[in-house]
């Protein structure tokens, strides 16, 4: 009597020790995949569109400046709406960039910067159309902005580069699977849920034998509720491929120039996995609900024999 207690005991404790560490290496498994859905759609996305709009639309403001100071129609027109609808955009588009970057702190420093020199580019291109008349001055105006804007290194350009570079850096660690969980998926959860049914079927056998009851339908629930890894396994397996999805989108290397349709192809491939993500709230509940199973099942076993004869 007193062995069949004490087995019992330390069953039940090996049982609840094995479903925590299942759910929670479960819940960790689940939540490093699906909260980065949020971080890629709210976050990187448009902080990578707006330093590729500001880029774009840099480029293309130099190239209307150019443009308008060599032609025929500079004294009448001036610079020109288009030059100055870009320079518009590219600061507009720095401005959100500062709010929303993901490259820390440095990165939004060096936007303030870049926002500045932006600024100064300006300043050169109207003093370049100041001095249209004299052509050797205006050129040297124009030549100054345009190696202020493209030099290396330092260039207005190259400091937006170096941003973007650090921004998909951070793109590629939220949409990589990365060896902790592939580890985590491959052998750790698979592992421990394997662990977790071995131990309830021999319990169920132990009991059937010991009892003499066909079966404990409290730890048959148990067993069948440890199939809900599989779905949130397929779960994590279409999160992941759209995660990928959307940072290739975001690698293309013209969507400086189409940043809505951008926007809406990665808002169209992250469809549906946000409430994919909700579900690891329900990880913590369904093991909750797990160990009240085993523990319902166990426990009047082990009040049986709770009295013992002296």
């Amino acid at each position: 009597m007193r062995g069949t207690r004490t087995f019992l005991v330390r069953r039940l404790t090996a049982l609840l020790v094995v479903t925590a560490a299942a759910v929670t290496a479960l819940f960790a498994a689940y939540y490093g995949v699906s909260r980065n859905t949020t971080a890629v759609s709210d976050r990187s996305t448009p902080a990578i569109l707006q330093v590729a709009a500001a880029i774009d639309a840099l480029h293309a403001a130099d190239a209307r400046a150019r443009l308008s100071l060599d032609g025929p129609t500079t004294d009448v027109e001036g610079l020109g709406e288009d030059y100055r609808n870009e320079l518009s955009t590219a600061n507009q588009s720095l401005a959100q960039a500062v709010k929303s970057t993901t490259g820390g702190k440095a990165a939004r420093q060096s936007l303030l910067t870049i926002a500045g020199l932006v600024s100064s580019y300006s300043d050169i291109i109207e003093q370049a159309y100041v001095n249209r008349g004299n052509e050797d001055l205006r050129d040297a105006y124009l030549g100054y902005a345009t190696t202020m804007l493209v030099r290396d290194h330092d260039g207005i350009l190259a400091r937006l580069d170096t941003v973007q570079d650090g921004q998909r850096q951070v793109l590629r660690a939220q949409t990589s699977f990365g060896w902790l969980l592939t580890f985590a998926w491959w052998v750790l959860v698979p592992a421990l849920f394997l662990a977790l049914g071995t131990l309830l079927w021999l319990t169920q056998r132990y009991l059937r034998h010991r009892f003499r009851r066909l079966v404990n339908p409290w730890l048959a629930a148990a067993s069948v509720l440890l199939i809900a890894v599989i779905p949130l396994g397929l779960f994590t397996a279409q999160t992941q491929q759209r995660l990928g999805e959307a940072g290739s989108i975001l690698h293309h290397t013209n969507i400086g120039s189409s940043g809505g349709e951008t926007a809406d192809k990665v808002a169209e491939t992250m469809r549906g996995t946000h409430w994919r993500a909700g579900a690891v709230g329900w990880i913590p509940l369904g093991g909750a609900v797990l160990a009240a199973l085993i523990l319902i099942g166990l426990q009047p076993r082990i009040d049986e024999y709770r009295f013992q004869p002296r």
